[in-house]
């Protein structure tokens, strides 16, 4: 598959992403649910950007660039320290509308990761870079989104994994 198409495939599911935490924006009615996802929203706004511009750059002179490729989503050691900062209650009357919204969001994220996973093995050049970028980045998403839902559905799970003790007491 050539740059062009691998990125006006990807540029289908940023735009489907963004468009689900705009809409979860306009239905949430807490105001960290709706800081939340508007910041998702925003940084899928700019992987939009970023592709169409990369899409217009490989059309015009074929080669890519890093340079406009940034991130606001921290990583999962940033995740893990601000914890404390995160844990707000969330409505009891909003749990149903989050945890809906959440739950097809990291759905959406992980098939976006796996799009440029699967992208990246036969890429090579400026674009195997860029994918590689957006790998960590939609890592990073789902673990915030993984994160919220976690904490709102209090299934005993944290970032994935069972919080549970190993500790004798």
């Amino acid at each position: 598959m050539d740059s062009i198409t691998i990125f006006k495939k990807a540029l289908a599911y940023e735009n489907k992403i963004r468009d689900l935490y705009q809409s979860a924006v306009a239905i949430i009615d807490d105001d960290r649910g709706k800081r939340i996802f508007q910041t998702l929203a925003d940084e899928e706004q700019e992987h939009v950007d970023f592709l169409e511009h990369s899409i217009k750059a490989l059309t015009e002179n074929g080669s890519v660039s890093l340079q406009a490729f940034i991130t606001a989503v921290p990583d999962a050691d940033d995740l893990q320290k601000n914890i404390e900062s995160m844990k707000i209650a969330i409505p009891e009357h909003m749990l149903g509308d989050v945890k809906r919204v959440l739950s097809s969001a990291l759905k959406l994220e992980v098939e976006t990761t796996e799009y440029y996973e699967k992208a990246f093995e036969s890429a090579s050049g400026d674009i195997k870079e860029v994918l590689g970028k957006f790998i960590t980045v939609e890592q990073r998403h789902i673990d915030v989104v993984r994160f919220e839902l976690d904490y709102a559905s209090h299934n005993g799970y944290w970032l994935g994994f069972p919080e549970i003790s190993m500790e004798v007491g």
